[in-house]
């Protein structure tokens, strides 16, 4: 299905308020809570379409996120209202790619993000092709939140790594494994450059590369690529495995 239109259901618009467990020390939406934002509205136009949580599981399917790049040109506040608005693109042979939009009160987009997603089988968890669901995925042509899709990032080579720490119980969501959020909470603890000079992530750029449990321990490395440019890596200790590659981009409190 395929059509240069906006209106439903080829969009989804889901009104959020920043609630004061939604925020960091600066009364502001955290970065954690803004991609469970995106995770909840990607999740909610998806099953309103037929491909969301119960359709795939009912065919022993489940969503994973490959990819993420988002873009942030201010953080809401404590108690703002806003819309997060998402669309479906022209999905690949493996991934299903994805834009959103983060409207403030005033109707300005203060947050834009670009994802891949991948369709994975419950059992041999080895990916399959999308069209295995069905080849009806309503997408908008043409409209891009961000022009470029999320690219792989490069090699990190860490000067700095943190010490081995453990997956919690509290970071597995309802696929059996981390939630994608987690890793990036891991990443934002492990760069004290945030808690420096009123520094603030303007670009992050994560590709999500094997899946983690509770009981394995992992270490971020970090190498400082430019001034304000961190690439950070996430192993799983046990075996050396990367789970996760991150860029941020960093810049000045507004």
């Amino acid at each position: 299905m395929k059509m240069n239109t906006f209106d439903p259901p080829f969009f989804r618009e889901d009104a959020y308020k920043v609630y004061s467990y939604h925020t960091d020390s600066n009364r502001r939406l955290n970065l954690i809570a803004m991609l469970h934002f995106l995770q909840e509205t990607a999740g909610n136009h998806a099953a309103a379409n037929g491909f969301g949580y119960d359709s795939l599981s009912a065919s022993k399917l489940f969503w994973a996120l490959s990819r993420l790049t988002l873009k942030v040109a201010d953080y809401p506040e404590w108690n703002e209202n806003l819309l997060l608005r998402t669309w479906s693109k022209a999905p690949g042979a493996f991934t299903g790619n994805r834009d959103f939009e983060l409207l403030n009160a005033q109707g300005r987009v203060v947050a834009v993000a670009s994802t891949a997603w991948l369709m994975v089988d419950i059992a041999s968890r080895r990916l399959q092709r999308i069209e295995r669901f069905g080849s009806n995925f309503p997408h908008v042509l043409n409209r891009h939140a961000i022009p470029e899709p999320p690219e792989k990032l490069p090699t990190v080579t860490a000067s700095v790594a943190t010490a081995a720490r453990e997956i919690m119980p509290g970071d597995m969501d309802m696929n059996g494994h981390v939630n994608n959020a987690c890793y990036v909470r891991w990443v934002l603890d492990s760069l004290p450059q945030l808690r420096q000079d009123g520094k603030e992530i303007k670009t992050l750029e994560v590709n999500f590369l094997h899946e983690s449990h509770a009981g394995e321990h992992y270490a971020v490395g970090v190498q400082q690529a430019a001034e304000n440019i961190l690439l950070c890596s996430i192993t799983r200790c046990e075996d050396g495995r990367e789970l996760a590659r991150v860029r941020a981009e960093l810049g000045m409190t507004n």
